[in-house]
């Protein structure tokens, strides 16, 4: 009888996921004055790449939904102030990327386009979420030349940054 072992890296992932959302915020606390001005908005998003490559890369992570909610949380009340919005968001676009990772070739330029999928479609259900609730105003063309474009372009770049150190942290962490 071949028993299967069982993913016992939860601790890293937690650990990984907290130091991504502490960076996110220093990102965004010293880059505001160059990516966060009046016509251009562009948020470091570290964090919700690192969940969506967690779901990506280590399948075995079977936490990685209510760590989303979690972290969702978090990152709403110490960035945001207004709960609820990414801790719906998150653990949804974790769920659904989870579901198409058998699909999904491991490979640099597969997992940056998922990245720029997942983001975009954050940013729209984001706007759509404070637009509701009466928080947000303004038009579509705002939207995409004021928040999805330029936060698309601050992303890709520290996608391209921070691949190789996430996915060589998450590779490690894989059970063989």
């Amino acid at each position: 009888m071949i028993t299967e072992k069982k993913f016992r890296g939860h601790g890293w992932i937690i650990l990984l996921l907290f130091v991504c959302l502490l960076i996110d915020g220093t990102l965004a606390q010293t880059l505001a004055q160059f990516i966060m001005t009046g016509t251009f908005y562009g948020v470091p998003h570290l964090t919700l790449m690192a969940l969506v490559m967690t779901a990506l890369l280590l399948p075995e992570e079977v936490y990685i939904v209510p760590m989303a909610i979690g972290f969702g949380l978090i990152f709403d009340s110490y960035y945001t102030g207004m709960l609820g919005v990414n801790t719906l968001l998150w653990p949804l676009i974790v769920y659904v990327v989870r579901q198409v990772e058998p699909v999904i070739p491991k490979k640099p330029f597969y997992l940056g386009s998922v990245m720029v999928i997942v983001l975009t479609v954050a940013a729209v259900a984001d706007y759509a979420i404070n637009q509701f609730l009466g928080v947000a105003n303004g038009s579509v063309i705002i939207l995409i030349a004021n928040h999805i474009g330029p936060g698309l372009m601050v992303n890709v770049i520290l996608f391209a940054v921070a691949y190789l150190p996430l996915h060589r942290i998450l590779i490690n962490l894989r059970i063989d």
